[in-house]
């Protein structure tokens, strides 16, 4: 018969004081994150010092940062004045959302549609210059469209009468000639996506992007239903996105269903602008860019290693392709240039902490396939107390995996896991 140390003793009378107020009211809901656990305390610092405006410009005054590996949530955490899944502005970040839809045409479409097909091939009667600009123009900001914000921002108008607009301007360069990052080039391309599926644009969204993913927070409301603002419009939080994110990353699929075609997923994450090309204007001086989504990491051999989607007022998210990350930073209580330096502190951090591994033992401390929950308390606490474990395989008490067992720190970081904290 096993007999409890003093030791020991101390131990578990510590443990059922920290624990009791997790089990009084029932089911473990400290924290919904996955089995494995990364030392994610930069990422938290450097998340603490933008919000104390420490390490940015000007401090952040609300935001949520989530970071999933595999499709596992591995960290989740608010920061200032706002909720878990509060709801934000994506501003530019849309243009990813819209690249998707604009992917889902080129797929499936009643007319059909490439990246190669013309605005003179739907809006008849445009001079040569503006019929000949490429729908992959239009959605890597090479077209050469004037701007036309008024037109983009009406609430008495339509996307189609919107894009009419904005053709009906003279080009700013030729088609292919400069990159000059804006709107209104994704504004016609939005509209050609109307006119090839025979759809209104939040249709297509709401039934090819958003409701397969379980999106019901993410919707474009600016300007208007007839006239969604393509480059700028939607609102999403933390979840939605990073799921969203998180389907491109594996190539379109989410949880065994195929949302978008992998051919069409591989052309939003291949370079449509021509090396080289001039840059008129761009928020992060580059021109290395896909269909709606930046190309902002490549590796010494040329290969896309990052890829980013960043809004005017720092709602952004990234996928880090060879460590298998997608990250999310939902604000819009800031600005592009003011959080960019830190995110890619932030990024560089994630990388790091998932490259040295798990810092922890799963949550699933009984091996039980179902974490976090009482069960894996309750017989981390019997075996802490030299007790047995309840499904008779757990793992060892050495949570921290620092060599030393059993400690205070093993139940600190067990218990401080187990509420969504840092190991």
């Amino acid at each position: 018969m096993q007999t409890t140390t003093p030791m020991q003793m101390r131990f578990v009378t510590r443990s059922m004081i920290l624990a009791f107020g997790l089990l009084a009211g029932g089911p473990i809901a400290g924290s919904a994150l996955g089995q494995q656990t990364y030392n994610f305390s930069e990422v938290t610092r450097i998340a603490a010092g933008m919000l104390a405006g420490t390490n940015v410009p000007q401090p952040v005054p609300a935001f949520e940062v989530m970071l999933l590996r595999d499709g596992e949530v591995v960290y989740r955490r608010t920061f200032g004045q706002t909720t878990p899944g509060a709801v934000y502005a994506t501003d530019s970040a849309t243009k990813t959302l819209s690249g998707a839809v604009l992917a889902s045409a080129l797929e499936t479409s009643a007319t059909p549609l490439t990246l190669d097909s013309t605005a003179g091939q739907f809006f008849a009667g445009l001079p040569a210059d503006r019929a000949g600009a490429t729908v992959r123009q239009m959605f890597s900001h090479t077209a050469g469209f004037a701007e036309a914000s008024v037109a983009m921002a009406s609430t008495t108008t339509t996307l189609q009468d919107a894009a009419r607009t904005i053709l009906s301007r003279p080009l700013v360069h030729a088609p292919g000639a400069a990159f000059s990052y804006g709107g209104s080039e994704m504004h016609v391309a939005g509209a050609i996506v109307e006119l090839a599926t025979q759809q209104p644009w939040n249709t297509v969204f709401a039934q090819r992007i958003a409701q397969p993913l379980g999106m019901t927070s993410t919707r474009y409301v600016i300007a208007s239903p007839a006239n969604p603002r393509i480059a700028g419009g939607a609102e999403s939080n933390a979840p939605e996105f990073g799921r969203f994110m998180e389907m491109l990353r594996r190539g379109g699929v989410h949880e065994n269903v195929r949302v978008l075609g992998r051919a069409q997923v591989d052309a939003m994450f291949a370079r449509q602008t021509p090396v080289g090309v001039p840059i008129q204007s761009s928020p992060i001086n580059s021109a290395d860019y896909g269909l709606g989504v930046w190309l902002d990491q490549r590796n010494a051999e040329g290969e896309l290693v990052g890829a980013l989607a960043a809004g005017a007022r720092g709602f952004s998210a990234w996928i880090d392709v060879d460590d298998r990350i997608v990250g999310v930073f939902a604000t819009d209580t800031s600005s592009t240039s003011n959080v960019l330096g830190a995110l890619y502190a932030m990024r560089a951090a994630a990388q790091e902490a998932v490259r040295a591994g798990p810092a922890c033992d799963a949550l699933d401390f009984n091996l039980d396939g179902f974490f976090p929950d009482d069960n894996d308390l309750i017989d981390f606490l019997s075996v802490l107390s030299g007790g047995a474990c309840g499904t008779g395989e757990c793992n060892d008490i050495d949570f921290n995996n620092d060599g030393l067992f059993p400690d205070d720190a093993d139940l600190v970081a067990f218990l401080t896991v187990l509420a969504g904290g840092d190991c």
